[in-house]
């Protein structure tokens, strides 16, 4: 009984945390003279030169083809006496059924031209009747986009709203959080990590969210990396604008895929890959991912420098008291740069995926990505005179999946002509684990929490203050008169700011103190820890009446 109730609650876990992110094929093969439907006739889906799936048409010439992994397949439809089609291109998206209506329905020739294969590619349909509260982005399509941001690329879908390349969604008017991000069926914690030629496919939803979705009160955007090939290819490229502007953005990405194992046939030739591989990674170097089209105002370094060395003057009426140096300057003084100053930021992240096929009707799918950066943050208030001092942010998300899909029948019982009352049954088993880390701190500081804003030591000189008056004698109760001390007053005020882990506060705060002398008051800064040592050694203050 408590095995049940385990197992039940394991399922139940997976299901929270996991999403089923395949689709499925519907059509109906035509005569392409006399429209009458072809029956029993075969039809195969192939992507990256495996096979992926099949079945045979019924007596109405329907047919469906289920589980399906998002991506861009082919779809052959045999039969004797007929010329072979090949519809190429056919678009498949996570939780929808892709129907091949229209422009995509496949209609056969019969009686001419059997050897031959009639070749046509897939037409996207400008209204998606499966999501028409969003789109689907293919590989081809993404490449295309002059970004490669998934939130920039899910922006070009209608209803999404971003304020600037890079930044977070708002769909259809919700806050940027209440979007949910899905990679390969995996609700996404912390950042998606995906390199560009990893993708497969985006499909975003923007409304009529189902069920499963849960807390998702914005919308959906589902991520499908791509799978490995049948044949071993690779790819690499690299991007750099530092000819061109001081942003000095750089960008190395690759891919490689193929078989690790592949069936050999009966004949003696290699078959389809059993095992297959699928690597992808990014590697982004870049001073300013914001740039601003009108650059940015800083002061120049000379009067930084001396700005830093005299923080404050004296006001030409005394009693106004200090007045800041920065107060004084002119428009001279500034300059207009191109990048914002200590803003770089560094990233790398891969994504691999390996396919398993064991059996014919058995898949599994081993995957994870790994994405780390490491940059400094923008401030606006600190950008003109203190960009040096902005913070740093590091970020360190992983994430692996384990995904098993086992399918119950064969072609011919799963196809439309079949009796079976049960057709396409399959269950999916599926789990993943993530890892999300970040941090932001000062870069000198780090984790050192008393540094931050320590300038240095300060000292306190005290003297006794003595005043006529009667004191009682607590044990013996006779009073006496004469000096009975009324309390302390501070005598001196000592600066040493040899321990100081912000030198530009210490120098503010060592400035101040040498106003002092400025007005003719006395004043005490000692560099050196062995003088004040022995200052307070050799100094004894006490004042009478």
């Amino acid at each position: 009984m408590f095995k049940k109730i385990y197992l039940t609650t394991l399922f139940g876990l997976f299901a929270t945390i996991t999403f089923a992110q395949t689709g499925t094929l519907k059509g109906v093969i035509t005569n392409r003279v006399t429209g009458a439907p072809v029956d029993f006739a075969n039809v195969v889906i192939m992507k990256n030169g495996v096979q992926k799936g099949g079945t045979s048409t019924g007596l109405d010439g329907s047919f469906t083809i289920k589980p399906i992994d998002p991506g861009t397949y082919t779809v052959k439809a045999s039969f004797a006496g007929y010329t072979t089609f090949s519809l190429e291109g056919v678009i498949i998206s996570a939780n929808k059924i892709t129907y091949l209506t229209g422009d995509n329905a496949i209609k056969m020739t019969e009686g001419v031209l059997v050897d031959e294969i009639e070749v046509k590619g897939f037409t996207k349909p400008l209204i998606d009747q499966g999501n028409l509260s969003g789109e689907t982005k293919t590989s081809k399509e993404i490449v295309a986009l002059p970004t490669k941001s998934i939130n920039s690329i899910a922006s070009t879908t209608a209803g999404i709203y971003q304020k600037d390349e890079g930044d977070a969604v708002n769909v259809r008017g919700s806050r940027s959080d209440a979007t949910s991000y899905i990679v390969d069926g995996i609700k996404v914690r912390g950042t998606m990590g995906v390199p560009t030629s990893a993708i497969e496919q985006i499909t975003v939803v923007t409304g009529g969210l189902p069920a499963k979705y849960g807390d998702a009160t914005g919308g959906v955007i589902e991520v499908t990396t791509k799978g490995p090939s049948n044949k071993l290819f690779g790819s690499f490229e690299y991007e750099s604008s530092r000819l061109f502007d001081d942003y000095n953005y750089d960008l190395l990405g690759f891919a490689l895929s193929g078989p690790i194992f592949r069936k050999t046939n009966s004949d003696g030739t290699k078959g389809n890959s059993v095992v297959g591989f699928f690597l992808s990674g990014e590697l982004r170097n870049v001073d300013d991912s914001d740039p601003s089209a009108i650059g940015m105002w800083k002061v120049k370094d000379n009067k930084l420098a001396e700005l830093k060395a005299t923080p404050f003057i004296i006001a030409p009426n005394a009693a106004a008291g200090f007045l800041s140096t920065s107060d004084f300057l002119t428009e001279d003084d500034f300059e207009n740069v191109q990048a914002k100053l200590n803003t770089n930021k560094f990233r790398y992240n891969f994504a691999g995926k390996l396919d398993i096929k064991p059996a014919k009707n058995t898949f599994l799918s081993l995957g994870g990505t790994y994405y780390k950066s490491d940059g400094q943050n923008y401030s606006y208030w600190r950008s003109m005179f203190s960009s040096s001092n902005n913070s740093t942010s590091t970020q360190e998300t992983w994430r692996v999946f384990g995904r098993l899909t086992q399918k119950f029948g064969t072609e011919e019982s799963n196809s439309e002509k079949s009796s079976s009352l049960i057709k396409n049954a399959y269950i999916t088993i599926q789990g993943d684990y993530t890892s999300n880390y970040y941090q932001t701190y000062d870069e000198r500081h780090k984790y050192n929490l008393f540094n931050y804003g320590h300038v240095g030591n300060f000292v306190t000189h005290k003297a006794p203050v003595y005043g006529n008056g009667t004191a009682i004698d607590s044990i013996t109760g006779i009073p006496y008169s004469g000096q009975i001390l009324l309390g302390w007053r501070d005598t001196l005020y000592e600066f040493f700011d040899s321990t100081t882990h912000n030198p530009d506060a210490a120098n503010y705060t060592s400035a101040y103190y040498d106003m002092f002398e400025q007005y003719g008051m006395s004043h005490n800064i000692f560099l050196d820890m062995e003088l004040m040592e022995l200052l307070e050694q050799s100094l004894i203050f006490r004042d009478r009446d």
